[in-house]
């Protein structure tokens, strides 16, 4: 018994196995990346195993189904399961086996062993799926070439993928992709090879028919959900190989959700086109079915009008005359255009279509003519023989039918047949009669594979052979579907039904153009309106990403400036969550602020306190030391603070601290610092104070702290006492920091206070 396959479903197998190649690769990278955790490792090992043995099991599934023989086939489910678990498992060794660090040479041939003999025990387990009785036969050259493929397609495969382990899919995909092409064509060659091994019987009988499962849609089905299935291991090794910025992940985002969509709504429409390729060549079938049921009917009204002439009385040799007045009343109940009687050598005896006894007996026209279906005499069995006659000067071609006469009546008066001529327009009336669609062909064919009929230029093919393809079929399947080229070389699917009675086929055409135009054009707009999705997604993820991503890398700036006391404004940067830690940031920065700001100066004056005092006067030391400048500190004391502090008060003493600032702050330049140090006790640093400098401003802060202070209602007059000390370029060496210029100018202004107070006292380093 001789298998077909369907092209479609071979090239969805072809595919399938390239991309769980491609997927293989890349598990194997996923594995080895794994290898330093456990966890992850076995993860990824089972993931792996279950994409790249569904992939390898989906398939050989697949190719299986592309595969048809003249009778229908099935797979037992729980067989066809543990056809995938060996698959699996074979994956598993696969990827544990390219997992290590080192693939020595016993190692590989070990595994892709053992891994070839998993695929080819996968590959006949699904062979046996289908419980042919009695069992397949396979040619042992072609078995064993099949199990050395599949070793040898293990063993480049685990070379392949341990030599791009460290390759992910952003940094190779053009390596793993061509060698995901040469790691598919090898597994396709081991299946093709193996189903090309097997040998049916031809009377061979599917056992899994009743519960099993198959047809064309299981395998989309499959192909389908196994490409779903990978899709999505890739989209998970792709998310891990990609760098994790908001573009990247959005970007992913969008071909994570458009994709497998996608792949589904195509699957969908290929089923659907596959469900309504099967209703029409069901709408065929049954148009063939009512046109042979009709020619059967016709020609067997034909056949019994003829059977009840021949049992005639009046059929003797004394009598032809009145047989002859009896066949001309028959013509027009069997539709004929004449009635004919001849013998064996074909000559004629009667003819109605010339007057009664006119000549003698003449050979019959249709000796020598185009015999059609059987011979023009009838069978052996006693059953009508049938044969087209062509046309001749003024006739057109006619329907020959011919019956046995009894054998008794045969020697009666040489005549051995009776023979009908009708138009040959008969069998096109039985054509027309069915209304076919106006793309669809039909054509009846004899015994022989001839054409009795056509519904289309029957002038052109009447009486020529059908398509070879199409009556090798017919010979050995009385119903059933084939895609081959019509008598006018276009490619068609041809539906057929040979009936039981005549022998004789019928045969519906319909174009594949036809077929494929309305899904084609449905797929091409599909196809194009998802091209224009992604493409518009993308665009706007990358867009909405770069947004995001810019409003986010705006917030660097103002985070890098906490706590450097430049002053942080987020303007509005369009997305709410980040306008919130804008908001948020710049909150901080007032907290920072504050923070830092109570940290380093008088809570109640407001001016610097000793720490940032002596940081600053630090730097100015450092500045005068190194270009020559010159720094000045003046410590100032405030004469008499303790008796109006005890006479009226805290709150007083506080107001009188605060204006003092108010005019120590006055005296002095915006460039100079003022401090509180503690207490009544205050610090100036005056940068670059000239020669005469440092002693005007001590004499302008004596008279100023000097006059009368108003609080409130209160008038109350204190006086200050201020020493100070000045580093100049001259001064030689860099006093060792500010505590000791401190105190050289506190020693100055207890001189001062020593000499009667109200004054300034200045001692130079």
């Amino acid at each position: 018994m001789t298998g077909a396959y369907d092209a479609q479903l071979v090239a969805l197998s072809i595919v399938t196995a390239v991309i769980a190649s491609f997927v293989a690769l890349d598990m194997a990278t996923r594995v080895a990346s794994a290898a330093g955790s456990r966890a992850r490792s076995i993860f990824w090992l089972a993931c792996g195993a279950m994409a790249m043995g569904t992939g390898i099991w989906a398939m050989h599934f697949v190719g299986m189904l592309a595969f048809s023989l003249p009778i229908a086939l099935a797979y037992d489910p729980a067989v066809t399961l543990v056809s995938w678990i060996a698959a699996a498992l074979s994956s598993a060794l696969a990827l544990h086996t390219i997992s290590g660090p080192h693939l020595g040479t016993r190692r590989l041939l070990t595994a892709g062993t053992l891994m070839g003999l998993g695929i080819a025990c996968m590959h006949y387990l699904g062979m046996h799926a289908m419980q042919m009785r009695p069992g397949i036969r396979y040619q042992p050259g072609l078995f064993l070439l099949s199990i050395a493929l599949a070793v040898a397609a293990s063993t480049a495969a685990l070379r392949i993928c341990f030599q791009l382990r460290h390759e992910t899919i952003l940094t190779g995909p053009g390596k793993k992709a061509v060698s995901a092409l040469v790691m598919g064509a090898a597994i396709v060659g081991m299946h093709y090879t193996g189903m090309a091994a097997a040998d049916f019987s031809a009377d061979s009988l599917c056992g899994a028919l009743e519960g099993g499962i198959g047809g064309a849609w299981l395998a989309f089905v499959i192909a389908g959900l196994a490409s779903l299935f990978l899709l999505t291991t890739l989209l998970s090794s792709i998310y891990e190989a990609m760098p994790p910025t908001i573009r990247s992940r959005l970007v992913f985002l969008v071909v994570a959700a458009v994709l497998p969509s996608a792949l589904l709504t195509l699957a969908l429409v290929v089923l659907d086109f596959q469900r309504l390729r099967d209703l029409k060549a069901n709408d065929q079938q049954n148009a063939a079915r009512a046109i042979a049921a009709a020619l059967d009917k016709d020609l067997g009204g034909i056949e019994s009008g003829l059977r009840v002439l021949a049992g005639s009385t009046l059929l003797r040799g004394d009598s032809l005359g009145a047989f002859y007045l009896e066949a001309q009343d028959a013509l027009p109940a069997l539709h004929a255009n004449a009635l004919l009687l001849e013998d064996d050598d074909g000559r004629v005896v009667m003819d109605t279509r010339r007057p009664w006894m006119t000549g003698g007996p003449e050979r019959s026209a249709s000796v020598g003519a185009l015999q059609l279906a059987s011979a023009v005499a009838p069978t052996a069995s006693g059953s009508a023989g049938v044969a087209l006659l062509p046309k001749d000067a003024g006739n057109d071609a006619l329907l020959d039918i011919a019956i046995p006469l009894p054998t008794e009546k045969q020697a009666l008066f040489g005549a051995t047949r009776l023979r009908a001529r009708l138009s040959a327009d008969r069998l096109k009336d039985l054509l027309a009669i069915q209304q076919l669609s106006p793309d669809w062909i039909a054509t009846v064919y004899d015994r022989h594979g001839l054409v009795m009929a056509r519904s289309r230029s029957p002038e052109r093919f009447v009486g020529g052979p059908g398509p070879d393809e199409l009556v090798r079929q017919m010979y050995t399947q009385r119903e059933g579907l084939i895609d081959t080229m019509s008598l006018d070389g276009v490619p068609v699917r041809s539906v057929y039904v040979r009936s039981g009675t005549s022998g004789w086929s019928v045969s519906i055409n319909a174009p594949l153009a036809t077929l494929n135009a309305p899904p084609t054009t449905a797929l091409a707009w599909l196809l194009a309106g998802f091209a224009v999705t992604v493409a518009g997604s993308l665009l706007l993820a990358w867009r909405i990403g770069g947004r995001i991503a810019g409003a986010v890398q705006a917030l660097t700036e103002p985070a890098l400036a906490l706590g450097t006391g430049v002053p942080v404004q987020v303007p509005p940067l369009g997305v709410i969550e980040v306008d919130r830690v804008g908001r948020a940031l710049a909150h901080a920065a007032q907290l920072l602020d504050r923070a830092q700001h109570e940290a380093n100066h008088d809570a109640l004056t407001g001016l610097a306190n000793r720490a940032l005092f002596r940081q600053m006067v630090q730097q100015h030391l450092a500045l005068a030391h190194r270009n020559g400048n010159s720094l000045a500190v003046l410590y100032v004391d405030l004469d008499g603070f303790k008796e109006v502090n005890d006479t009226h008060g805290h709150r007083v003493g506080d107001e009188l601290l605060q204006q003092t600032s108010l005019r120590l702050l006055a005296a002095v330049r915006a460039g100079d610092l003022v401090a509180r140090l503690g207490g009544d006790e205050f610090a100036i640093a005056l940068v670059q104070p000239g020669p005469r400098g440092s002693a005007k401003v001590a004499a302008k802060l004596v008279h100023a702290l000097a006059q009368t202070f108003q609080l409130g209602e209160l008038r109350v007059s204190i006086s200050a006492s201020i020493g100070g000390a000045t580093v100049t370029s001259r001064s030689g060496d860099e006093p060792g920091d500010c505590d000791a210029l401190l105190q050289r100018a506190d020693a100055a202004m207890y001189q001062a206070k020593q000499s009667g107070k109200s004054r300034y006292v200045l001692a130079e380093v």
